[in-house]
């Protein structure tokens, strides 16, 4: 059988992506009040589609469909006033915080159950601030989120490749869960962007331009933002700096800057009230203490009593994850992307062996591992070079 050529696999991954569109389309498109924008990328779909089959390159217009689509996705979707009660507590701590009152040591009033604590680092709380402080309301940061972390995978294509950016934009623009997760009053989706916008920015970060030292810098910064504001990018952080260190970039340099980050927004807080800053942020791991949601435990509980099982798997979920994190620390991650997803799988066991877990963390692993699928073959040390060689 004749071996099939790289050309040929990635423009099918272009078909496959306009095609992607084209079903978000069938399935988006009201029937009784069909809407203009849905209509028209319908059929804009269809054009493309056939220019690309005709083997027309194709991949600039693509990305963009998939940024129009992730946007009609998002924007049309209502939020809901009685989802989770994240987005409530982040702007309660947020008013507390502009009070001048300290926001991990006033108990919160609008948690389900009350007095629930603030599990998130103040990377989150400045996150939405300016939102707050702009429209007095946070519940639609995320929907833009989402539609930036569609662009964000796309622009990537400038230096990756179109054909290596448009599926995986696509994937993420047409997700109905990581569009409903973006109005649900979950804050995933926002983490998940900031790894996202790090990781596209690094691949701009070349070795002897000012443009690419900035964005290097600049890469490191939203790594780091991204650790303080939700505790998972801690595990995909030390991941990709072991690859710039493979790769033989400056990985000291960037994980300094990431870490100056952390620090910038953590200090503050844990010099103001050190004993209720660390136990905030310890709850994460033991606030919620029923079985519930989609892991392993959950699973067992529909057949069994898993009451005693609980420490084990405690246990287990702290070794597994420090086990898999130590494996592929010592590993020679081969490229930006490979780190991204050994960051994924480190976290997607993790939420498996935990008693709780909830959907968004899900969609906070869609978005990160849609940008590692866009990077798969990207090497941090040829990040100069616009497309690698075959």
């Amino acid at each position: 059988m004749r071996a099939t050529s790289p050309g040929f696999v990635r423009s099918r991954a272009n078909d496959a992506a306009i095609l992607a569109g084209l079903f978000w389309c069938v399935g988006g498109i009201e029937l009784n009040a069909p809407q203009l924008d849905r209509v028209i990328l319908l059929i804009a779909g269809t054009v493309l589609l056939g220019l690309s089959l005709s083997g027309r390159d194709q991949g600039p217009f693509i990305v963009w469909y998939a940024f129009l689509i992730g946007a009609s996705e998002r924007v049309s979707r209502i939020p809901l006033l009685d989802g989770s009660d994240v987005m409530r507590a982040t702007q309660e701590a947020i008013v507390n915080l502009l009070h001048g009152l300290n926001p991990y040591t006033v108990p919160l009033t609008s948690t389900i159950p009350p007095g629930s604590p603030l599990v998130y680092p103040p990377g989150e709380l400045v996150w939405y601030l300016p939102a707050h402080l702009l429209f007095g309301d946070v519940t639609r940061v995320d929907t833009v989120a989402g539609i930036l972390t569609v662009a964000a995978i796309g622009v990537a294509g400038l230096r990756a490749g179109w054909d290596r950016v448009a599926l995986p934009a696509m994937l993420y623009a047409t997700w109905g869960i990581g569009a409903f997760r973006a109005i649900d009053g979950s804050n995933d989706v926002s983490a998940a962007f900031l790894v996202v916008l790090a990781l596209a920015v690094l691949v701009f970060a070349d070795r002897d331009t000012r443009a690419g030292r900035i964005a290097f810098i600049v890469s490191a910064i939203a790594f780091g933002w991204a650790v303080a504001f939700k505790q998972f990018a801690i595990v995909i952080l030390p991941l990709v700096l072991r690859h710039l260190a493979v790769a033989g970039r400056d990985w000291r340099r960037y994980g300094a800057i990431s870490l100056a980050t952390i620090a910038l927004f953590v200090l503050p807080f844990l010099f103001w009230s050190p004993d209720a800053f660390i136990s905030q942020q310890m709850a994460t791991l033991t606030f919620h203490t029923e079985v519930w949601g989609a892991n392993v435990l959950n699973l067992a509980q529909q057949y069994t009593d898993v009451t005693d099982w609980l420490p084990f798997f405690f246990a287990a979920e702290i070794l597994v994850t420090l086990g898999l994190l130590a494996v592929f620390l010592w590993a020679r991650l081969p490229t930006l992307g490979a780190a991204t997803f050994a960051g994924c799988a480190v976290i997607l066991a993790a939420l498996l062996l935990a008693r709780w877990t909830t959907q968004p963390y899900y969609a906070y692993l869609g978005g990160v591992a849609a940008m590692a699928l866009a990077l798969v073959d990207r090497d941090a040390r040829r990040l100069d070079t616009k497309v690698l060689p075959e």
